[in-house]
Formats: structure tokens, sequence, C-alpha cells
């Protein structure tokens, strides 16, 4: 892991924070591209010190495509990518929802996953043991009530690794990590009957990166679930 450069997609988010700082304390050099990078500020001061490396790529106006080529001049160069992307949200029912609400859940949940494959795949070509972490979480696979475009999109996004995998054929690796209960401390979970704790998240995603014979799909749930 020491020697390891990480491409975290969406790592200035909730989930994306913890697997961030657990990875450059464990001294990976980890790269967040980012519309925000003033929100990476507080964890750059808690991580200072750390045996890694966080570097904060301001997104280019183009996206992930446009942001690969500063990826690619990292050293050393990325050999994985974890792509924390979307997020939970509750609101109208399926059949309420607005057109246009139901676009920004596509591009917000799925269209995003298959843009930052789309650059930063590439980047890991004849990379040792290069690998692509998606996260995931219960959505894809329980129907829940005032957040259908989650489950839509939690499902496809499944389904866009597992196609992608089938077509790519340069010694990547892909996975999916996926949650099966709410993150402790995110509030965007209202009342959750189980929490995952922050160890257990980054402990999942650090499990995969570390294992070449994990299996695609990891589902993590709480402690005697």
């Amino acid at each position: 892991m020491r020697e390891r450069t990480v491409v975290a997609a969406g790592g200035a988010g909730f989930l994306g924070r913890i697997v961030v700082a657990d990875l450059v304390r464990r001294g990976c050099t980890v790269a967040v591209p980012t519309r925000r990078p003033g929100a990476l500020d507080d964890l750059g001061v808690r991580l200072e010190g750390a045996p890694g490396r966080l570097v904060v790529v301001p997104l280019d106006p183009a996206g992930p495509a446009g942001t690969a080529p500063t990826l690619e001049r990292l050293d050393p160069p990325p050999s994985a990518v974890v792509a924390s992307l979307g997020g939970w949200s509750i609101g109208p029912r399926l059949l309420d929802l607005a057109p246009d609400a139901w676009q920004r859940a596509l591009d917000d949940h799925l269209t995003a996953h298959l843009r930052a494959m789309q650059a930063y795949v590439p980047l890991l070509a004849g990379q040792d043991d290069a690998v692509y972490v998606t996260t995931n979480g219960a959505a894809a696979d329980e129907p829940m009530a005032g957040s259908g475009p989650v489950n839509v999109t939690g499902a496809a996004q499944r389904m866009l690794l597992r196609a992608v995998a089938a077509e790519h054929a340069d010694g990547v690796r892909f996975h999916e990590v996926s949650f099966l209960a709410a993150v402790a401390g995110d509030e965007r979970n209202l009342d959750p009957d189980a929490e995952l704790g922050h160890a257990e998240v980054a402990g999942a995603v650090r499990g995969v990166l570390d294992d070449p014979g994990a299996p695609q799909l990891v589902r993590v749930a709480p402690h005697g679930r």
C-alpha cells in the first residue's frame, strides 16, 4: 500500500473522506479530483504528519476527462481508483418525480460513474495490480419508498461495473463494495436501525485494494447481521 497512488473520485464527500483519510494514514498518495478543493482543507490539516500524502486536484471544467492528464503525471502513477460518487437522498415517489429531478439523479448517481471510468480506467493500464473500486449501498438491492432514483441508479451502477469489467481486458480488476447499512455520522440517514463504523468502511475498501483475489461484489453488513 505504501507505494500505491489512489485516485479517490468523490473523495470530498462523506464516505470518500473516510476512505481518503485511512489510505493516507497507511502511506498512500491519494489524489482527490474535486470541484470543491476547499472542502478538504480541514482533512489536510488532520492528516499532517501522516506517512502518505493528500493531493487535491481541482476538477477540470471538462470533468474527469480534462483532469486525467494531471493525474497521469503523479509520482508514482495511479494504480487504483476508488469512486464514491452519488449518495443518498429522499424525495418524491418515482411516479411524481419531475423530469429534471430524474435527469439530475441519473447524472449524479450513474452518469458520473461512467464518466469517471472513461477517464480514469485508462490511467491504470500497465500498472501492477491495477484496481478500480466503486462504492454502493443497500438501495441497489432493496426498494425503498422515497429513494426510487437511488434504487434504480444503484442497481444500474452495479451492472455498469460488471459490463465494463466484461469488456476490459487490460489487466485491471473491478470491484464494488456495497455498504448494507447507514454509515455512522451521516446526517442524511434518518433514524437508521443499524450503522457501520468508519473503521469498517475503510477496512472493507482497503481489503479489496490489498487482495487480488477479492470477489467482484463485496457486501459489508453490520456485525451480527
